[in-house]
């Protein structure tokens, strides 16, 4: 008979195998390969993520990982900016670009006859890293304006492997950055997405099949023949009767286990990568999160759900973080919040002469 899993206990497994029930003491690229990718779309999310899931972890591990490309950034999964380990890249970047290609394909379909010539063109000039405006420029001239202004730079980073030059991805760096062509082999096909699939299950798993194309932006017709090259897979179901997939042998906590309280970064993978994020989101605050994708405004877990958010703000030589929960509790606060939130801004506001932790009234925006 198939194992049923509980509610909590999907969130205690999610939480194992994020590295949120206990911190580590892990380097950084080991870290982001064991968490499989880091959206990395606000350049400080990654370090935040790392900093809540690792003990001793600092800043200069990612920047120097950058530098030597242990760790690359580049659009991956849901056309969206990752950190990845310099060895994942190549399969999660070859499984995400027939999908995403297809995409800037529809989009530009006067462009499809000269496809080849352009990406020769782009790879030629982009052996060297180049400014997104002299991208933008080359892929208008070689394309003769047969791709869209509005997509010249998506069409060059989707289709041709690209991954970004430090600064891009330093902490608190924003603003324009230069990209450079990948100079390695992508991985074949089908084990390229063979690759991403396990390593989303031994992230995030146990899995639903919507799941696992909800993170990877995968059709199924791709999805499908990487779950039945990676068999045999642990089979479970959910309470509501859905399939699950997992690695055979992944962690599996008892839904006893205590979950501490975690600041989470801005997008964080933990709380975005589920077409159902039950497991870590409750319903009634779905909406209320998923607004903080655009406002430097993110979530913090309390027994391993999201029960509010934190910002923080540095006025002078005083850091504030304020965190607001988004329903009032009918029993004292959790003991390990303020210890939490008080090393978090430890953490982004490491020269404040004075620090501060600040609680909120309860409630959601506009009530």
């Amino acid at each position: 008979m198939t194992r049923i899993l509980s509610d909590r206990e999907l969130t205690v497994s999610l939480l194992a195998r994020q590295l949120l029930l206990e911190r580590r003491p892990m380097p950084a690229v080991r870290a982001v390969r064991h968490l499989a990718a880091l959206q990395a779309q606000y350049s400080p999310s990654p370090y935040v993520a790392l900093h809540s899931r690792l003990e001793g972890f600092r800043i200069e591990e990612i920047e120097a990982a950058l530098r030597e490309r242990t760790l690359v950034k580049s659009t991956l999964m849901r056309g969206t900016l990752h950190l990845v380990a310099t060895g994942d890249y190549p399969a999660f970047a070859a499984a995400c670009r027939p999908q995403l290609s297809a995409v800037l394909r529809t989009a530009n379909r006067a462009a499809e006859p000269i496809e080849q010539e352009i990406l020769a063109g782009l790879a030629e000039f982009t052996a060297e890293p180049r400014t997104t405006d002299e991208i933008r420029e080359r892929v208008h001239k070689l394309s003769g304006g047969k791709v869209k202004k509005e997509w010249l730079l998506d069409y060059a980073r989707t289709m041709l492997p690209m991954v970004h030059v430090p600064p891009s991805g330093m902490w608190q760096q924003h603003g324009k950055f230069s990209l450079v062509a990948w100079d390695r082999p992508l991985e074949p096909e089908p084990a390229a997405t063979m690759a991403l699939v396990r390593g989303y299950l031994a992230a995030f798993g146990p899995a639903t099949r919507e799941d696992i194309a909800a993170f990877t932006w995968l059709r199924y017709r791709q999805i499908d023949p990487a779950l039945a090259a990676l068999e045999p897979l642990r089979r479970l179901t959910d309470t509501a009767g859905r399939d699950l997939y997992d690695l055979p042998g992944a962690a599996l906590p008892a839904e006893d286990v205590p979950a501490p309280v975690r600041l989470l970064a801005r997008l964080d993978a933990a709380v975005i990568s589920y077409r159902d994020r039950a497991r870590i989101l409750p319903a009634d605050y779905h909406d209320e999160v998923m607004k903080m994708v655009k406002s430097n405004v993110m979530p913090y877990l309390v027994d391993g759900l999201v029960a509010g958010q934190w910002s923080y703000t540095l006025k002078r030589e005083t850091a504030v973080l304020t965190l607001r929960p988004f329903a009032a509790r009918s029993g004292p606060l959790p003991a390990d919040l303020e210890p939490e939130a008080e090393r978090m801004l430890a953490f982004v506001a490491p020269d404040a002469k004075k620090r501060v932790v600040e609680l909120a009234a309860p409630g959601l925006s506009g009530t």
